[in-house]
């Protein structure tokens, strides 16, 4: 959490800093170099401190844009797959401290290659961020929507059983196949509760084969039960 918090408000942060070390370099300049001269110091010490401060909030920048482009799927704006390993892993240890719940659904587009195949890939560019924007505006703040790639999303859902995971994904369901924009594209959904003891390479598996059973449908929700 606090690293998000950190490169949301990173030009700040970076900014900050700058001022800091202009105020404490002109400070300790006045303590070594002392002289009968106050005003200039304030003066000085406020020239530095802005230009410090000015150098930081760029460096800032470039860094949240390092970031972005480094964790944010540049179609979508939803994370990425690389993202997605670094989050997982941290809500898997989360749940084993807190002994929570923890779910996620594997999402794949019913029919795409159709819409490619039709109206061209413009038009699949346009459903994909459409149904990026359904997703993304119809979870909650905790849960992580991810592009996992081409025609897939997968959504983590922290501290939710699996019950209310497969409520939330059958109200997106819902929405994309009653949505204009997505030119009736409809989604097929496996999702999986999160067991302590999963590997990451063992409930990705699971997830994929939960979605396989959905894909056989379409249009479809399955849930694995480990059963």
């Amino acid at each position: 959490m606090w690293q998000g918090l950190f490169f949301k408000y990173t030009s700040a942060v970076v900014a900050l800093m700058g001022i800091v070390i202009g105020i404490s370099m002109c400070l300790i300049h006045e303590l070594l170099l002392a002289n009968n001269n106050e005003f200039s110091h304030i003066i000085a010490s406020l020239f530095v401190s802005i230009i410090l401060a000015l150098v930081g909030y760029i460096c800032g920048k470039l860094m949240q844009n390092l970031h972005h482009s480094a964790h944010r799927d540049e179609l979508t704006n939803l994370w990425n797959s690389r993202y997605f390993y670094s989050k997982l892993t941290k809500e898997i240890e989360k749940m084993k401290k807190t002994k929570s719940s923890l779910c996620i659904a594997f999402i794949d587009l019913d029919n795409f290659k159709m819409i490619n195949d039709t109206y061209g890939h413009i038009a699949g560019d346009e459903v994909l961020r459409g149904i990026a924007t359904i997703l993304a505006g119809n979870t909650r703040y905790s849960d992580i929507v991810v592009r996992w790639g081409g025609d897939e999303f997968v959504i983590i859902f922290p501290d939710t059983n699996l019950a209310n995971a497969s409520l939330l994904v059958e109200r997106l369901r819902r929405m994309i196949e009653g949505s204009r924009d997505c030119r009736q594209v409809t989604i097929s959904v496996g999702v999986l509760l999160v067991e302590a003891e999963m590997e990451v390479s063992q409930l990705l598996k699971m997830a994929d084969d939960t979605l396989y059973k959905a894909k056989k449908t379409k249009n479809f929700v399955v849930l694995n039960t480990h059963l």
